[in-house]
């Protein structure tokens, strides 16, 4: 993760890191701003972000990155998590380019982009504990 906050911190603001990286539960739907929740203990709070809002950000990344078209765009159980330990080098060598340097980082742009995109697409929220 750290290769991927990294990342963030080059390309997006640091409300922008906050937002993509700061969620534990991600709607399907657009929030004005996002909404802190307390959670058991009054240290903690709990973000409640927008998909329609993170996508961009999750977005600009995989751009940035140049994840390639390979990566699986819909993804059942732990599709992502095996095509990048046992497919991704395959690409790496015919499509090299900025993702394919760092694997650890191209997974994690790649599971963001892919969370928003399936609460979008699905209509159901994300919970990251």
């Amino acid at each position: 993760m750290t290769g991927f906050l990294a990342l963030c911190e080059t390309h997006l603001s640091r409300e922008e890191s906050e937002i993509l990286c700061g969620w534990t539960v991600l709607v399907p739907v657009s929030l004005d701003e996002e909404i802190w929740l307390p959670i058991e203990s009054s240290d903690y709070h709990s973000m409640v972000a927008g998909a329609p809002q993170v996508l961009p950000l999750a977005g600009k990344l995989a751009t940035f990155i140049a994840l390639p078209p390979e990566t699986p765009a819909t993804c059942d159980n732990l599709d992502l998590s095996t095509w990048f330990r046992h497919q991704a080098e395959e690409p790496t060598t015919t499509r090299p380019g900025p993702w394919s340097k760092d694997l650890d980082t191209a997974f994690y742009v790649a599971l963001f982009l892919r969370a928003d995109q399936h609460s979008i697409r699905r209509g159901c929220p994300i919970v990251c504990s």
